[in-house]
Parts: structure tokens; sequence; C-alpha cells
């Protein structure tokens, strides 16, 4: 019999998309595997629950995930261990001797760090632990990439050999699939009001999101389609787009009520979100895989996207692309055709629904108990 850990984040740190990863595999694998398998993590287990990430005092965070949870490690005895993601690998230094597999979602901290990406770097504290996390990416024995892109950047840029590396891109969780005609309608009154186009990003304000470049492209849109509406979901906007849209306000171009800014969503409202929607604008700089595009297309949202880093892989050819994200008035010529022609936004709605299919989580299942057995 072996045993099997995963490892996952701390439910104050706010990190959404792996703790989704983290609950969906703890939940999952046991089914698939026939030995046991654990789900760990700082603080209580039971927060990581959907819609459960919980603010907490950062004194309460910060003793539960660097003092109390490096002994909980040291008590831990499996066979193998899983570290579902890159910013969490220091945990290897805790752990007994053990087989340990790490999935690596992205590698942007690293990226910034060896100045290859042009973003603002993390404070020292943050920067030791980004090194330490880089040394032991480099001594597992198992490496799961989220995309093809990161694991060639594994391969370049820290020397991981591919035959320890294996590719398993992320699955489309099953609550995102279309809205009927009644469920669309209800959720468009009641997220968009009386909008006549609709147009969401989905995202945090962080850089290489380019979220200011969406606001930036939804604003050329407007000389041409006054009344849309664009709706952005994770906070308020931030410094630099409050300044845009100051700026903004004294154009004519500008619209009152053209920009909404709403907190985080839970799976099914998010699934209305995208559902009730004319388009997705996600032009990133740099996406170690791109939840919100997938998410999109299960739900049968047009999508406007970069091919930037793992971009491409996720979309392929179920939406409208760009290779510059810069290009604001080549994305709001995108956003006009799938607003205003009825067959193209159909086209792009049947591609997206077939690429999702895709990303079942099944294939993602069982290919990661493959990881699994193979270090058994």
């Amino acid at each position: 019999m072996t045993r099997y850990t995963i490892l996952g984040p701390h439910p104050g740190g706010q990190a959404y998309s792996i703790s989704k990863y983290f609950n969906f595999y703890r939940s999952r694998l046991p089914a698939i595997l026939s030995d046991p398998v654990l789900g760990k993590c700082p603080g209580a287990i039971e927060e990581l629950g959907p819609g459960k990430m919980p603010e907490m005092p950062r004194r309460k965070a910060w003793v539960q995930n660097y003092v109390l949870w490096p002994m909980e490690l040291a008590r831990q005895q499996a066979d193998c261990f899983h570290i579902v993601d890159q910013g969490l690998l220091w945990y290897a230094r805790f752990l007994h001797k053990a087989r340990i597999i790490g999935t690596v979602h992205d590698l942007i901290a690293y990226m910034i760090g060896a100045g290859k990406l042009n973003l603002q770097r993390a404070p020292a504290k943050r920067r030791l632990i980004i090194s330490e996390n880089t040394r032991q990416i480099r001594r597992l024995e198992a490496v799961i990439s989220v995309s093809r892109h990161t694991a060639d950047l594994l391969m370049r840029e820290i020397d991981i050999p591919a035959r320890r590396i294996t590719v398993i891109h992320n699955h489309l969780d099953p609550v995102f699939v279309p809205l009927t005609g009644l469920e669309r309608a209800k959720a468009r009154s009641a997220l968009f009001g009386d909008a006549d186009y609709v147009v969401i990003h989905v995202g945090k304000a962080s850089a290489y999101k380019n979220r200011l470049g969406a606001m930036k492209a939804f604003a050329h849109l407007l000389k041409r389609l006054p009344t849309a509406r664009m709706f952005l979901v994770h906070g308020p906007a931030s410094r630099e787009e409050c300044d845009f849209l100051t700026e903004l306000g004294r154009t004519a171009a500008n619209q009152p009520g053209a920009f909404h800014f709403l907190g985080a969503l839970d799976e099914t409202r998010l699934r209305q979100f995208y559902g009730a929607a004319d388009a997705l604008i996600f032009p990133s700089f740099y996406e170690g895989f791109g939840w919100p595009p997938l998410e999109a297309m299960g739900t049968g949202c047009p999508v406007i996207s970069t091919t930037c880093a793992s971009l491409a892989e996720v979309v392929g050819d179920a939406a409208l692309t760009l290779d510059n994200p810069d290009d604001h008035g080549r994305m709001a010529d995108m956003l006009y055709t799938v607003l205003t022609d009825r067959t193209a936004a159909t086209d792009l709605r049947h591609r997206g629904l077939r690429r999702a299919k895709l990303f079942a989580p099944e294939i993602a299942l069982e290919r990661v108990a493959e990881v699994y057995r193979s270090l058994a």
C-alpha cells in the first residue's frame, strides 16, 4: 500500500485557483487510486471550500503558515507527497525523506527575479521564498506542468529534464455549462441591468493580466457603441485604473456608468456572469494557464484573448486572438465584431463549447493518477 498526501495553500492567502486545484484532487483522487490519499494544508482545511476564502489577521496567518505549519510538515508520514503549487515548494524543506511531486502553474516569480519578465519585483523577504521554491523545483522527482509553455520554460530556464515533466492541463469544472434561455435572461437582468452590450473581464488588477489594457480597448469600443457596458470581477479599480478613468472622464469618449467593478464571485454566480455576458476580453501579457477563457468557453461566452504564454494552448482556434496585448484598437475591433455580428458570435460559442470538452475533469484526474502510480 502506498500512502499519498496532497499539500495545499493556507486558506487565508486568497489563492482561489490553487485552492480549487487542491480541493479537486484531494476530493477526487481517492476514487481513482486504490491507495489512501490525504489532503493537508496550513490552518483549517474546511475553510478552503467554495466561497470560503476567509480574510484573517496577517499575524495569525503568518504564524500558522511559517511557524506551526513547518512543525506539522516535519511530523507528516507518507510515501509520496504532492505539493500543488510552485509557490508552496518550500514545504519540501521540512518533509521527511519521501518521493515528492510538484505542480508548476507558472514561473512568473522566477522570471521576474531573473529579469526576464518586466514586472515589479517581489519584496526581499518574498524573494528568499522564491529562491527556495526554485531550489526545490530542481530536486523534484516528478513535475506536473499545467501547460506546454511552462514545461518549455522549466526545461530552458531551470534545466529540468524533460523526462521528469508531465504536461497536464487544468480541468474545466463541471459547473461551467451554458445557461438556459430563462436562466440567461434572469442573470443578465440581475447582473447587468438594462445594458445593451456586455463585455466582461475576470481577474485581479495584477500587471501581467493587463486589466488596464482591457479597459483601454473597451474605451475605444465606446466610441462606436456608446451603450456598451464593461463589468470587471475581482475587486475595485487599482490606482492606475482610477487615473485612467479620471482622464477618460474628461473626454467625449466616456459614458457615465460604462465601467462596473464587482467583488469575487463563487462558481455558481461566476457561471451566470459568463453565461449572461456577450464577450469576455482577456488580454494578458502572461498566464501560466488562464482559467477565465476556459470557463467562459464552457458557458458559451465568446472570448477575445492574446496568444501570449499559455493562452494559445487554452483557447486554440475557439477565440479571436491577437499577438500584441497593447493593440487596444485591434481588440476594440474584435469586440465590435462579436457584439454586432450574430453569425460571428454564434460561431465562437460553438467553437468554445467544443474546445472546452478537451479539458474534462476525468482526463486530468487519470493523468495525475498516472504520475502518482509512476512513483509508487
